[in-house]
């Protein structure tokens, strides 16, 4: 505890509570919930809207189809544009 606690247990701790409630432990967990979820959220995203883009280049390494821009070029481009939708997402 932060308030009450000794100075040896508050350097042997990971955690160090500003206020001796233990309700602040409840609340960080979950926040750190929260940011997890919304992590999982903007993966999930990004990877489900860039399907369209895979199929070409998967076109292209098993039927050695030519494409007019490389695939790779037009992953890297999309991933660009789609982060900042993600993050919208996320919050």
């Amino acid at each position: 505890m932060g308030i009450t606690g000794s100075d040896v247990a508050k350097d042997a701790a990971d955690m160090i509570l500003l206020n001796d409630d233990f309700s602040s432990i409840v609340v960080g967990i979950e926040e750190g919930r929260k940011i997890y979820d919304n992590i999982k959220k903007a993966i999930c995203y990004a990877l489900t809207s860039q399907i369209g883009q895979m199929l070409p280049f998967i076109a292209l390494m098993i039927c050695q189809i030519p494409t007019p821009l490389t695939s790779v070029l037009v992953l890297y481009i999309s991933i660009g544009t789609d982060l900042i939708p993600a993050i919208g997402l996320a919050y």
